[in-house]
């Protein structure tokens, strides 16, 4: 049986002196078949399958493993392809410097609905006009008798940003920094940029600004945990507010972390054409990349 490898299509061009397969060239499924939910069903891989493996086993052609890619908009076959343990966490090491950064670093802030607090009617008058969009009403027998939390995934890049007056600004871009006012008064951050004697700080907690009973002193500093810098810093503004004081508690900090252990989970379940119309995908394929 004749296999339908996928650059098997591709034009040959010359390219320094040499005869090669042109892989500049992009093709898209034809529309009825990509718009068609009915020659789609989805399958959980198995256990260290790979897209050859699932292509022999369905279509008997592991070179068919380009039609699942193509299905799935797949353009890493690699990283966007579901991964074991050992290979995810290889690959948050590669990406992140180490599991641990990944662990600690905080990518964005999602509300958290998955939250199974409750409110009275009462409770839910009484909240401030700004927070009531996080609850939604729960009936029975047509009547409102609580509350609970709105499942919407609303999303912010950061709760908040500060800018602090520093001596030392050779931070690196997205590292963890301590925030030390004094040995009673700490807050965490992550670095968005340092230059001119000011470094910018997001995803805050903890102490990190002034207050009544917080003050700058002449030994508070800021501390790189990659960069081993130590710099004292002599101000704390405040650069953007994302998330407004009454809402922080509706919000839950994602790591990259959790983000990449989602994508991965979401990668494990896959689109499969049906294989009479993955027939229709190589005639497609043929036509488009034929000089």
């Amino acid at each position: 049986m004749a296999t339908d490898r996928y650059f098997t299509s591709f034009p040959i061009i010359s390219y320094s002196n040499n005869s090669v397969i042109d892989i500049t060239r992009r093709v898209g499924i034809i529309n009825k078949v990509n718009s068609n939910p009915y020659v789609y069903y989805p399958y959980d891989l198995s256990v260290f399958e790979r897209a050859d493996q699932f292509s022999f086993r369905y279509y008997q052609d592991p070179y068919k493993s380009w039609v699942v890619y193509l299905t799935n908009k797949i353009v890493d076959p690699y990283y966007e392809w579901h991964l074991q343990d050992n290979e995810f966490y290889e690959m948050l090491e590669n990406k992140y410097g180490s599991v641990y950064n990944a662990q600690t670093k905080i990518k964005f802030y999602r509300n958290d609905w998955d939250n199974p607090e409750e409110l009275s009617v009462s409770g839910f008058n009484a909240l401030a006009t700004t927070t009531k969009k996080y609850w939604q009403p729960y009936y029975d027998n047509n009547v409102i008798t609580k509350y609970v939390r709105t499942k919407k995934d609303w999303f912010h890049n950061t709760n908040k940003i500060f800018k602090y007056a520093v001596s030392n600004t050779s931070f690196i871009v997205d590292e963890v920094v301590n925030i030390v006012f004094d040995v009673d008064n700490t807050g965490t951050g992550q670095v968005v940029e340092s230059a001119n004697n000011i470094v910018c700080v997001q995803h805050l907690s903890g102490i990190y600004e002034t207050s009544d009973t917080v003050s700058i002193t002449g030994t508070s500093y800021i501390y790189g945990n990659e960069s081993g810098v130590n710099t004292i810093f002599t101000s704390a503004t405040v650069a953007a507010n994302n998330i407004n004081a009454e809402e922080v508690i509706y919000y839950k900090a994602v790591t990259y972390f959790e983000y990449e252990q989602e994508k991965n989970e979401f990668n494990k379940t896959i689109r499969v054409l049906d294989s009479d119309y993955s027939v229709k995908i190589v005639e497609e394929l043929d036509n488009l990349l034929r000089d």
